[in-house]
């Protein structure tokens, strides 16, 4: 329910008053004191008529008076609070560190808070009475963006988080975060707006740097991988130019192993002739006629490992794989090696499954490890090889009874022209190539090599093949 403003209760009170009490007074007369007199007499009608004017019309008057009494208490109860809510607010606009502006209904400054003097410079006496656009700064800019900000509050009530520049008592220029408020009395009459202007220089000022910052970091991360980018073409020509010379180095490999071969095939033929039909020997032509036998040997050994390295490494490295059975190129390898005097003690297991390998190319490498055991192993031993097999392999091991290999080699002895003794005085000639083409081929036909040391003594060397299916 909607209550009349409060000059409007007072007069209405003022003539209702009176009037209640007059007809109260009229109706009394003219109805029980009448009906009184008639009945009683005068000394009836006298007594009741002072009882009423001694008692009712006191009664009614104090209860009327005691309610506009309560009205006013609480009226005044009412200004109070709002006097203190309208000093908290003035106290809290004067002491906020934003500055808070009032604008009247024509735009100009009528308010000016402790934090817009701080802010700006201007004092109270300079600034109000001013217009926003004199604080906007200077020019039709000014004049255009105070016209917009009036017109954007008139129509949405407000206006939020618009930034902008002013200008200060020292010409500066501040940056501003602005929000303005349109106000307007009970009546919906428009009073002006508020303003609040908050400091986002620093703020400003921040985002710049980081801004900056970010276009300095971009610069060096473009500058960086520029820089990645030319080192990435070095390193591309730089393979290139290595993948070149690997392949000359290759092709010369190959071209003197196999011009090293011919003079070589020749020496050996050369060597059996003088065997052959030279009658009258003595035992000093005897001994170098073996020993060059020996080493020529030696020589087109080493030509056929270079060979078959630099073909594997080239990628010429032509496999034919089958299902073949290991017991018979375990006994073509230990025939062939029983010439040289060694004996070899062969797996009897029967019934081992097929593997799917090339049969030149196990051969070769249970040669290379027979070869290794037999320059190992002590004159008079015996080489042993083992043969056993799981559901998916089967493992070949050689193993000799010599002084076996040394625990940090283990990891690399099928490296590439590795050697556990590369001195000029070591017992055993080699190159270190033969290990390293057995693990290569072995690895090529899916399989594994291993080196390790028995704990009787001596080495063993295992390579596993993959059972056919």
């Amino acid at each position: 329910m909607l209550l009349a403003p409060p000059s409007a209760r007072m007069r209405r009170i003022q003539w209702t008053l009176p009037v209640a009490l007059g007809i109260v007074a009229v109706l009394f007369e003219f109805g029980l004191a009448h009906w009184v007199h008639n009945v009683f007499g005068d000394v009836a009608y006298f007594g009741v008529d002072v009882v009423f004017y001694a008692t009712v019309v006191p009664l009614i008057a104090w209860l009327i008076t005691r309610r506009l009494a309560s009205w006013l208490e609480a009226k005044e109860g009412a200004e109070q609070r709002a006097r203190a809510t309208e000093r908290r607010l003035a106290s809290i606009s004067a002491a906020s560190a934003d500055a808070i502006l009032g604008l009247d209904p024509d735009g100009r400054i009528g308010s000016w808070n402790r934090g817009a003097e701080m802010l700006f410079g201007f004092s109270p006496a300079e600034i109000c009475g001013r217009p926003l656009a004199d604080l906007l700064g200077s020019g039709d800019a000014a004049q255009v963006e105070s016209h917009w900000l009036t017109e954007a509050v008139q129509s949405a009530g407000f206006v939020r988080g618009h930034e902008t520049t002013c200008q200060d008592a020292a010409q500066h220029q501040v940056a501003v975060e602005l929000t303005a408020t349109r106000l307007t009395d009970d009546a919906g009459n428009p009073l002006g707006m508020s303003v609040i202007l908050r400091d986002v220089s620093e703020r400003k000022r921040r985002t710049e740097d980081i801004q900056r910052l970010n276009d300095s970091l971009s610069a060096q991360v473009a500058a960086r991988t520029r820089e990645l980018a030319e080192k990435v073409e070095e390193l591309a020509r730089a393979n290139v130019e290595l993948q070149e010379l690997d392949q000359m180095r290759s092709d010369f490999v190959s071209l003197l192993a196999h011009q090293l071969r011919a003079p070589l095939a020749n020496m050996a033929g050369a060597v059996e002739r003088i065997q052959t039909d030279c009658g009258a020997m003595n035992p000093t032509c005897t001994r170098m006629v073996a020993i060059l036998n020996q080493q020529t040997q030696r020589l087109d050994r080493l030509a056929r490992e270079v060979l078959s390295a630099a073909a594997i490494e080239s990628g010429q490295l032509a496999l034919h794989p089958e299902p073949v059975s290991v017991l018979p190129i375990v006994q073509q390898v230990a025939e062939q090696m029983r010439t040289r005097g060694r004996a070899f003690r062969l797996p009897t297991k029967p019934g081992l499954p097929l593997v799917f390998a090339d049969r030149d190319r196990v051969a070769e490498v249970l040669a290379n490890l027979c070869d290794n055991a037999d320059k190992y192993s002590p004159p008079g031993n015996d080489v042993l090889i083992e043969a056993r097999a799981d559901e998916t392999h089967v493992t070949l091991s050689v193993r000799d009874l010599g002084p076996g290999v040394p625990p940090h080699a283990l990891e690399r002895i099928f490296d590439k022209f590795y050697r556990t003794d590369s001195s000029d005085a070591q017992p055993v000639y080699g190159y270190g190539l033969g290990l390293y083409i057995c693990r290569r081929l072995v690895d090529a036909q899916g399989g594994h090599i291993w080196a390790e040391n028995h704990p009787d003594g001596g080495a063993v060397f295992s390579f596993t093949l993959p059972a056919a299916r």
